[in-house]
């Protein structure tokens, strides 16, 4: 099950299972023959080409130890026996892939003692300061990667039909974020071939397997991180004032790493689930609080702020592996309630509410304003769902970073008017199994038909200051 939307542009307040690649049957087959990367010397050169390369000794069956250089040039060693070399693959000016390879030359398995614990260890000197961020590590026979794969290989997951940088079944990570600093890497990576405990465990016949490639791929360390604006969700009003448990959106530059957007996998919690407070090496503080984490990218990052937050001007601070930004001061009320109204819904100058009729699927608008979704206008007597964020706590009490679960009532007492009439609300509360996602259920009132009925509300009795609209017909 992927995560669960209502609407696309709701993404980031929702909550579900994501799916993993799973291997299915456990035998092992042989794929196609790969093409292998091309090698290329552009890029940054975070391992230089040319530069010292020693891979440490393996345990038995087989033991060297060779001195080499960073190269696509095969270098054979342990007598004869094994064949080594690398290439390097750039994803950019700040990234690249650094690819290791070893195959033996008479064509026997790597290695054929299923009682020993084969490794190797490699060091190199890294140019600069780095983030390592994704790892993938394969098997081949005569040239043909191996699977299908099964999940669960130590540290090093998943199973996968696909990776990057090399075609074919392989274990891959992706995700995280290990700084390096620049200078000569000792031992920092050991490369696990074992292939009598991982390698059986992935559905690989450790008798067969003759090939092995280990890419390993660093981004370049930016600067500390520097914020530029905060605000509330864009889509929901982009206050510049916000609220405990609002969604808010953070921008300036070095904020993050590769984008990245929260998985079920970074929740925790046994009888609820409660959202990640860090991804990728990025964190958030509002006013000293942890803030959970739902997106992060060098530009921008999306939290939730905690609960605790008190009001008046809070510091907004965004945390990496580099260092932390400088406090961003921004103004926190009680609440700060928006209601979802996208910019795909401002039609001909007027901006209409996103508000959905029960079938989930018809939006009120008038019929046929945009291409491809469907809408009709709402009718007296109608219920139709409106969303927001930032409408405060519920009285069942669930907090900031929690999925919310059954029905819950809101602690402020909410009115909403549509066409300047008072609708009688079903529904007020947080919308069950999202996080800090607001659903409201209106009735239509008796009001006279109108592709711009004004839709206002009221929260704690303070009025909102969205100038929001809805398609009403006869």
């Amino acid at each position: 099950m992927n995560l669960r939307y209502i609407f696309t542009l709701l993404a980031f307040c929702s909550y579900g299972t994501w799916s993993t690649a799973n291997a299915g049957d456990a035998s092992a087959t042989v794929g196609a023959p790969i093409s292998l990367p091309h090698a290329s010397t552009s890029g940054p050169g975070i391992i230089a080409i040319g530069s010292p390369l020693v891979w440490h000794p393996l345990n038995a069956p087989d033991t060297f130890s060779a001195n080499s250089t960073f190269s696509s040039t095969p270098v054979t060693v342990d007598n004869g026996a094994v064949t080594i070399w690398q290439q390097q693959v750039p994803t950019g000016p700040a990234g690249e892939w650094d690819v290791f390879y070893m195959k033996t030359t008479n064509g026997g398995p790597i290695a054929g003692n299923v009682n020993a614990n084969w490794n190797i260890t490699l060091d190199y000197t890294l140019t600069a300061p780095v983030f390592f961020d994704q790892v993938v590590q394969q098997w081949l026979v005569n040239g043909m990667p191996v699977g299908p794969l099964t999940n669960g290989i130590g540290s090093i997951c998943c199973a996968s039909p696909t990776n990057p940088i090399l075609p074919g079944w392989s274990y891959y990570k992706s995700g995280f974020s290990g700084a390096l600093p620049a200078g000569l890497s000792a031992n920092w990576q050991q490369i696990f071939v074992d292939p009598y405990n991982f390698v059986s465990a992935g559905g690989v016949n450790p008798n067969t397997a003759n090939e092995f490639i280990f890419a390993l791929h660093f981004t370049l360390q930016s600067a500390v991180p520097v914020i530029t604006n905060v605000i509330s969700a864009s889509q929901y009003g982009a206050f510049t004032s916000i609220a405990p448990g609002d969604w808010i959106e953070i921008y300036g530059n070095n904020l993050g790493q590769l984008p990245q957007q929260w998985a079920s996998s970074d929740f925790s919690g046994v009888n609820s689930a409660f959202a990640p407070t860090a991804l990728g090496g990025t964190s958030v503080t509002v006013g000293g609080q942890a803030a959970f984490t739902e997106y992060v990218s060098p530009g921008q990052v999306n939290v939730q702020v905690p609960g605790g937050v008190g009001s008046g001007q809070q510091a907004v601070v965004v945390k990496t592996e580099v260092g932390s930004s400088a406090p961003f001061n921004v103004n926190v009320n009680r609440t700060e309630p928006g209601l979802l109204a996208t910019s795909s819904f401002e039609l001909n100058g007027t901006q209409y509410v996103v508000a959905l009729f029960p079938d989930n699927v018809t939006y009120v608008l008038p019929t046929g304003a945009i291409s491809g979704l469907a809408s009709r206008p709402a009718k007296p007597g109608d219920t139709i769902t409106l969303y927001g964020v930032g409408f405060g706590q519920v009285n069942e009490g669930f907090p900031p970073g929690e999925v919310a679960s059954g029905q819950t009532t809101l602690a402020a007492p909410l009115t909403v008017s549509i066409g300047g009439t008072q609708a009688t609300v079903s529904y007020s509360g947080l919308a069950p199994g999202y996080v800090g996602l607001y659903q409201i259920n209106v009735v239509i009132p008796s009001i006279a038909a109108t592709n711009a009925a004004p839709v206002t509300f009221s929260l704690g009795g303070v009025a909102g200051t969205q100038k929001l609209y809805l398609a009403i017909g006869g």
